[in-house]
Parts: structure tokens; C-alpha cells; sequence
């Protein structure tokens, strides 16, 4: 505080003054960090499936409870690098709580993530459980809801259909050209020193169009069989991970994408997880309703969903499964220009019309869509870092559990 007339007087900042710290991180920590409650989270889990795929002999492997909660932490705060959360071991009181005196490098952190791909799903699942617990993940109505996330791959790697026709083709011509030196040398040598059968193997530049090739005709192949009639010659696929596709992402762009689905329930838990590398949502209606029975042990009363699930099939299939659905038949908030065709559809429009019916059916953007929201904007996961479908299936189960202890550790601090 200064004097009046007098010289400006501020507080003291020595930075080379020694200072002392909690002798425990926990004391350090606000009580209201979610390290702590994906501490006990992860602690009450059975993770017998991750235990399962160690060796006895050998080293001793670093806990996979502990590398659990760092990827549930790193997902919550939106970090998703295992770079980063072995450079956050070192500074961030929060990590390295969770790690305790361990230092495992970003080579074991990301080796977890891949080994343990499957096992993500049961971890969802049982985050699913723990809410049920706690009188949570109520399915009076489940919403189902689809989105497209970036793949680990852009433009820039892809080739088109006749493109590859193109570059197989060239490289057999380069090849042949090569074999071809390679005989006429051989002869020579034949000549000059006798036929001792020892060519030394191929040369590298042979072995690396050879390579080139067939990696481009296993992408081609692929391309060729999700395409089927519709193929084109300026089709696409990308060769840094053949199994994303290009969708329209929700900016308008066409980008290489997966479509990943998501189940929620009334009071935004996450009671069902699904992937597709197709950008129509049609094809996972009904593997959603059977993944929220599998995971809750429950039907749903009513499921919820916009009109890229709508098709005649799905709607026959609920009705075999005595399933009650509200599928759109338009543009929400918008008439239909004409009647819809198909039995069921028709019926599904007369009985959209109905108060209740609409009642219910307005809760479906907020329901469906906020999760969505949730993890792109809060845990900004808007990419996926891994390739393949296999590994980015187990990654997009990866976050939904995250979103899943977020939502829960919200519940348990009484914060909305």
C-alpha cells in the first residue's frame, strides 16, 4: 500500500528463497481435483482382462491401474499425447499424484493404449455400472446420436482410384526395367566368371517399388470392395490409414473421418458406445439399442434418434424386438413436403404427431447431442490419434469412459 506523496511500495518476490512443500502430493491438491475421484474410481474397477496380457516372468511391468488413470486424467483435461502426460509426470502435481514415485516414458504410456484396446470397452461398460450404483443412467429414454471425428490422416496422404491404377502401372514398367539389368548383368558375369547361382540378393531400389506396389494394390483392393458399383476413378483412400473414409464433417468440409456413435441416457451418462467407417448412421440403430442392454442389463423405455437412423428396416426391427422408438421423419422443427413412403415410416409420422410423442421427442437434441458437445468442446477431443479401426475403436471407447467420470466426479461435487 503506498503513501500519499510518497514512493510506490509493492510486495517482496524472492524467487531463489527456499520454500516448503506438502511431504504428500495429496495435501498439495485441492480436494476437489478429479485426480482424486479417478483415483477411486480406477481403484474399485476389476481390470483382471489387463492383468491377463502380462508375463510373469521378466521385468516387472509398470500397474496398469496407474497408466489407466493417467489416460482418464490426460482425457478429462484434454490431453491425449502420450508425450505430454510423461512431460506433465515431471510438473503437474495432478499426474504425478496419480503416478506416484513411477516415471513410466511416452513409449510405455501410448504401448498401453494400443495393447489394451479391447479391454477399453469393459472399462466403459463398468463405468456405466458405477453410475447405476449411484442411481444414475436412467433409460426412461436413451438418445442416440452420431458424429464425425477427424482421422489420424489427411488429403495429403491419399490417392485416387486411377491414380493407383496409374502408379501400379508404372512401377511394373520400372520393375521389369530393373529385372531386366539385373538378367542382362547376370549374363555378363555368367560369362566372365561362371555361373555360381549367387546373386546377392535384390537390389533395394527393386525391393522398394516392390513394396510400393503392393502396399498401393492392398489400398486399391480395399477401395475397390467398399465402393463396389459406386467406385469412380476419382475415389479416394488414404494410405496413412485405409479404413478412415472422407465424411462431411460439421463445418461443411469433407474430411478423412470416422463415424462414431454414442447412447446417452436422461441424466447424460453414456450407456453405449459404436464406431463405423460409414459416413450413414442408418446401419447402427439397432447394434446401439442391443449395446445399451448389454451394458445397463436393461431396455430402454424409449429410444431417441434424428432421421439418419431412419429406414424401414430399423423401424420393423424395433417393432420385432418390441422396442418403442421416436425416429424423425423430416427436419426437426420442419413438415415433411410430401407424405413419406413405407409402412412403418408412415406410421412413425402419424405417430410423431401425437402430444406425447412430441413431448418426448424434444428432449433428443439437448440428450443426444450434448455429449457430443461434451467431449469435443470441454475434453477437446476433436482427433483421433491413433490408425486402423481396431485401435481407434478402443480409443473412442477410451473417452467416452473419461466423459463418463467426468459426468460422475460433476454428480459427486454437486456441480452441474
Amino acid at each position: 500500500m503506498g503513501v500519499m506523496g510518497g514512493e510506490i511500495q509493492f510486495k517482496a518476490c524472492e524467487q531463489e528463497q527456499g520454500q516448503l512443500f506438502p511431504a504428500y502430493l495429496a495435501e498439495a491438491l485441492d480436494s476437489s481435483e478429479p485426480a482424486f475421484f479417478v483415483n477411486d474410481l480406477v481403484e474399485g474397477l476389476e481390470l483382471s482382462a489387463f492383468e491377463a496380457r502380462y508375463a510373469a516372468l521378466g521385468e516387472h511391468a509398470y500397474p496398469p491401474r496407474m497408466l489407466l488413470k493417467l489416460w482418464l486424467l490426460g482425457a478429462i483435461g484434454g490431453v491425449y499425447s502420450g508425450r505430454e502426460i510423461a512431460r506433465r509426470l515431471h510438473w503437474d502435481l495432478r499426474f504425478r499424484y496419480l503416478a506416484g514415485e513411477l516415471r513410466p516414458d511416452f513409449r510405455t504410456i501410448n504401448r498401453f493404449r494400443v495393447r489394451h484396446r479391447e479391454d477399453f470397452a469393459e472399462v466403459f461398460r463398468q463405468t456405466v455400472r458405477v453410475a447405476q450404483r449411484a442411481g444414475l443412467a436412467k433409460l426412461g429414454r436413451v438418445a442416440i446420436d452420431g458424429s464425425k471425428v477427424r482421422a489420424n490422416t489427411s488429403r495429403h496422404k491419399a490417392m485416387s482410384h486411377g491414380r493407383m491404377v496409374e502408379a501400379e502401372e508404372r512401377l511394373g514398367d520400372e520393375i521389369g526395367q530393373i529385372l531386366a539389368q539385373m538378367d542382362e548383368l547376370n549374363e555378363a558375369e555368367d560369362e566372365e566368371h561362371g555361373d555360381d547361382d549367387g546373386g546377392g540378393g535384390l537390389p533395394q531400389e527393386l525391393c522398394d517399388r516392390e513394396r510400393r506396389r503392393e502396399t498401393i494394390r492392398a489400398v486399391r483392393e480395399q477401395l475397390e470392395q467398399e465402393r463396389g458399383e459406386k467406385l469412380e476413378a476419382r475415389s479416394q483412400k488414404s494410405f496413412a490409414d485405409p479404413d478412415a473414409n472422407m465424411m462431411k464433417t460439421g463445418e461443411g468440409s469433407l474430411q478423412y473421418c470416422y463415424n462414431v456413435q454414442a447412447a446417452a441416457s436422461e441424466d447424460g451418462i453414456l450407456v453405449a458406445t459404436g464406431l463405423t467407417t460409414s459416413p450413414s448412421d442408418q446401419g447402427e440403430l439397432v447394434p446401439m439399442v442391443e449395446k445399451v442392454k448389454q451394458n445397463t442389463r436393461r431396455c430402454p423405455e424409449t429410444v431417441l434418434a434424428d432421421k439418419g437412423y431412419l429406414s424401414e428396416k430399423n423401424l420393423e426391427a424395433l417393432r420385432r424386438k418390441r422396442q418403442r422408438g421416436l425416429i424423425a421423419v423430416g427436419r426437426e422443427g420442419k413438415r415433411p413436403t410430401k407424405w413419406p413412403e413405407g409402412r412403418w415410416t408412415q406410421r412413425m409420422h402419424r405417430m410423431l404427431r401425437l402430444p406425447w410423442a412430441r413431448e418426448l421427442y424434444r428432449h433428443r437434441k439437448t440428450q443426444g447431442e450434448r455429449p457430443f458437445a461434451e467431449i469435443k468442446q470441454t475434453m477437446k477431443f476433436r482427433r483421433f490419434a491413433l490408425r486402423g479401426v481396431a485401435k481407434v475403436r478402443g480409443e473412442w471407447d477410451l473417452v467416452c469412459a473419461a466423459a463418463n467420470v467426468l459426468t460422475l466426479h460433476r454428480v459427486a461435487a454437486g456441480t452441474p
